[in-house]
């Protein structure tokens, strides 16, 4: 199917939290595309944790008539030493405080990673921090640099394996994530909209908290929350989609699919799992129809 000028967003689906091997999914963007037109789906946005790599390549790659595409990245943010994820959308990509930020936070993620080796090396003689300042992940597994390593040492078989390493090895940074105020500040000085990722699931599905978050992330000027998401219970979803409402913010809708990085497609986090059609949301001008 074709999309044309004269197509109704009536008949158009969206997936606006879609991951690719240049972060931590496993897809490439010719998978996304293959997934997203299998799902029907006909508007995404490949958001990437803390990297606009993939649309650097978007010039050698099109997805063609079938897929519209909305430029996104997702951003570690901090609020009451709690970590909430971003959803920058339609931002200037040559925005130097934006690619500053996102460089920076990759760094405190490859510090993380890196002080946990260290952690491991003590303990591990088959681990070196010399040997893992110099390995290249496979991009095709998904994940990131610490992860894949110890999936190749045969150290850990998975995500679950990693983060009881983490809790047992990993020694708090110097620096942290920037407050989301300040991130927001910076997505939109660079022209951009800000959306609140997967609120319930951040917050473990507690109702209570996640109103007060919710009017927290309001009061520092949010654009929007991803208000469709696969974990998101009923409650919370109706709660984010009449919240928007209220206060004319952006509704999104996303799948955060990360491809076969992890068991996380078996639990509902896939392309099309969360079937919203675009005049289900609000866009406002991110994207003209």
């Amino acid at each position: 199917m074709n999309i044309t000028e004269k197509e109704t967003r009536g008949d158009m689906f969206a997936d606006l939290h879609i991951h690719s091997q240049y972060s931590d999914g496993a897809l490439t963007l010719e998978e996304i595309a293959a997934k997203a037109k299998a799902q029907n789906i006909t508007l995404i946005s490949i958001c990437d944790h803390e990297t606009i790599e993939a649309y650097s390549t978007l010039d050698e790659f099109c997805f063609g008539g079938d897929i519209r595409l909305i430029t996104g990245v997702e951003i570690i943010s901090v609020v009451d030493d709690v970590e909430y994820h971003i959803l920058a959308y339609g931002f200037d990509t040559q925005n130097k405080p934006l690619n500053d930020l996102l460089r920076y936070n990759r760094s405190i993620l490859l510090d993380k990673g890196t002080k946990l080796i260290e952690g491991i090396a003590a303990d591990c003689e088959s681990v070196s921090v010399e040997e893992f300042s110099k390995y290249e992940r496979d991009r095709s597994n998904g994940g990131w640099e610490s992860i894949d390593y110890l999936k190749n040492k045969g150290i850990i078989k998975g995500v679950p394996d990693y983060f009881d390493l983490v809790r047992k090895y990993s020694v708090p940074l110097d620096r942290d994530f920037l407050c989301a105020a300040e991130i927001i500040k910076i997505i939109h000085n660079a022209g951009g909209y800000a959306v609140l990722a997967h609120l319930g699931d951040t917050n473990k599905q507690n109702f209570a908290v996640c109103e007060k978050a919710a009017g927290q992330f309001i009061s520092m000027g949010i654009n929007g929350f991803e208000c469709y998401y696969p974990s998101h219970t009923d409650e919370i979803t109706e709660f984010l989609v009449n919240l928007c409402r209220e206060h004319d913010l952006m509704i999104t809708a996303g799948s955060d699919d990360h491809g076969h990085f992890s068991d996380l497609n078996n639990q509902g986090y896939y392309i099309g799992a969360v079937k919203v059609k675009v005049d289900q949301l609000n866009l406002k001008g991110l994207y003209n129809f």
